[in-house]
């Protein structure tokens, strides 16, 4: 698991210190925060996104910083359209409408950069079952009009 650390500034070069002595209570999992992203993102934002695994942020708040990721059928993951942000403590999410349209955006954005779709011609011989019999070809009726 990753854990950032927001509110330390760190110099380029040198010796810095850190002092990390802070108690933290987890009543919500990194599962349950990205479970409830998926469900929010798939209801409300795009059947073609989903959640992966969050990353604990501690910073003015401690949260489960989880990405919305943009997925294709012909690629599979294409990209992090953006971050959604659980709260450890009572579960809330920052999924205002704002949060919904930067991510819609981003995703579009994403998906501008895919390749045209390009359907397949033929089934790989491997797909192809060996123990059916052949299916007879459809024919449409050709229409009289």
């Amino acid at each position: 698991m990753t854990i950032v650390l927001e509110r330390y500034t760190i110099p380029e070069r040198g010796v810095f210190e850190i002092d990390l002595k802070q108690s933290i209570e987890i009543r919500v999992t990194a599962e349950e925060a990205r479970r409830k992203v998926n469900r929010w993102l798939l209801d409300y934002v795009s059947y073609m996104m989903h959640a992966e695994a969050p990353t604990l942020v501690i910073g003015e708040r401690v949260v489960w910083r989880v990405p919305a990721v943009l997925t294709s059928s012909q690629v599979g993951n294409v990209g992090i359209a953006g971050y959604v942000e659980v709260d450890v403590h009572n579960g809330q999410m920052n999924n205002t409408a704002e949060r919904k349209e930067h991510i819609s955006l981003c995703a579009r954005q994403l998906a501008e950069k895919l390749p045209p779709y390009q359907p397949i011609q033929s089934v790989p011989e491997a797909f192809i079952p060996k123990h059916l019999p052949p299916a007879k070809m459809a024919q449409l009726p050709e229409d009289d009009e």
